[in-house]
């Protein structure tokens, strides 16, 4: 018997064919969005560190910028 005497079987080897072209289509997806959340992870752990040393810098300026005069030291001319 060949396969033109057989059409259940051309349609399963269509069936699996199709199977295995989706399945790559997938496989290729998955690792397209593992690239891509591992960027975004990447992006969002720098902005992280960016934001902390903005938080620190903001802190630095509500100090107060004069120091008592316990703590100031005497100018060079003393």
């Amino acid at each position: 018997m060949t396969t033109s005497e057989q059409p259940g079987l051309v349609a399963l080897q269509e069936r699996i064919a199709e199977l295995e072209f989706k399945l790559a289509y997938q496989e290729n997806t998955l690792e397209s969005l593992e690239k891509t959340s591992a960027y975004q992870q990447q992006s969002i752990q720098s902005l992280e560190r960016k934001l902390s040393l903005l938080g620190e810098y903001l802190k630095s300026l509500r100090e107060e910028p004069i120091k008592p005069l316990s703590e100031e030291t005497p100018p060079p001319h003393y």
